[in-house]
C-alpha cells in the first residue's frame, strides 16, 4: 500500500500528489491547530519545499482548502 506523503518533513520530496480527501483532512487539522497563525504556518512550509514541485502544488491546494474551510458557513 502506497504511504501518504508526510507534508511535515520538507526534507523528504514527495513522489506523488496527495489526494482531495488527504488535502481537506490536512488543511482542517491545520485550522484546528494553528487558528489564527495557519497562514504563516503554510507560508513556512512552502518555504521549506520550494524546490519540489509536487510538495509546492499540494500545499497550494491545502492553502486553498483552509480558504474554504474558513469561508463556510456552518449549517
Amino acid at each position: 500500500m502506497d504511504q501518504a506523503p508526510n507534508l511535515n518533513d520538507a526534507s523528504s520530496p514527495t513522489s506523488r500528489r496527495v489526494t482531495d480527501r488527504e488535502v481537506m483532512m490536512k488543511a482542517a487539522n491545520i485550522l484546528a491547530e494553528h487558528g489564527a497563525l495557519t497562514s504563516d504556518y503554510i507560508i513556512e512550509q512552502l518555504g521549506d519545499v520550494l524546490g519540489d514541485h509536487v510538495a509546492v502544488e499540494d500545499w497550494r491546494r491545502i492553502a486553498a482548502a483552509v480558504d474554504a474551510i474558513s469561508d463556510a458557513t456552518p449549517q
